[in-house]
């Protein structure tokens, strides 16, 4: 393989990866495969837990999680982070950890009750998940200078902006926080989340 593969699913995990090779100028390639390729052996053998994304790297490896993938790309390609030892590097790596370990689980108890809990639960486990998440945009609309890490954009700042689109309520998410609003309307503009989202295959819908 001469670039690098991303396995991806449209408008989920994957599009941090395309943002960032995107913005890096990096070509690649990627597949969206269906669900009955998700769950099988082949797949499986690249990921013990059968969740996208997977990045192929160009000498054969296979990488999965999220965070590993971006922090392979942030390594190889060091404008998207600061500086590996420097206190902006803290702060970004403080952030992404944040954002990986309660954002993004509140969405995916909003998104995947049913993982969680029976359906007579799924309305307090969804209020209790966005409870969670306003705490954590009121942090972060305080911390916001313009971005995550001050003055420079950095690979945190695409991740945000891909969290925030699977909101249930974008209204109420960005209601007051003016900071997040205008990182997210500037994140939305880049060329390189642009040119992303213009190439995102439409989702099959059921029946």
């Amino acid at each position: 393989m001469s670039r690098y593969h991303i396995v991806g699913r449209a408008g989920a995990g994957s599009l941090i990866a395309e943002f960032l090779f995107r913005e890096a100028g990096v070509d690649y390639d990627i597949s969206f495969p269906d669900p009955a390729e998700v769950k099988s052996p082949d797949f499986y053998a690249s990921n013990p837990l059968g969740r996208i994304p997977v990045l192929l790297c160009p000498d054969g490896r296979k990488i999965f999680e999220t965070l590993a993938i971006i922090n392979h790309i942030t390594t190889h390609f060091t404008q998207l982070a600061p500086p590996v030892g420097s206190p902006a590097y803290d702060r970004y790596s403080q952030f992404m950890a944040l954002m990986a370990t309660s954002i993004y689980p509140a969405y995916h108890r909003q998104h995947h009750s049913y993982y969680y809990a029976d359906e007579s639960a799924f309305e307090s486990l969804r209020g209790k998940a966005v409870a969670e998440q306003a705490l954590l945009y009121d942090y972060i609309e305080a911390e916001l200078a313009p971005y995550i890490c001050g003055a420079d954009l950095t690979a945190a700042d695409f991740y945000l902006y891909m969290l925030s689109r699977w909101d249930l309520n974008k209204t109420a998410m960005r209601a007051n926080r003016p900071k997040l609003n205008a990182l997210l309307d500037e994140l939305r503009a880049r060329p390189s989340v642009i040119e992303t989202l213009a190439a995102q295959p439409r989702r099959k819908q059921p029946g």
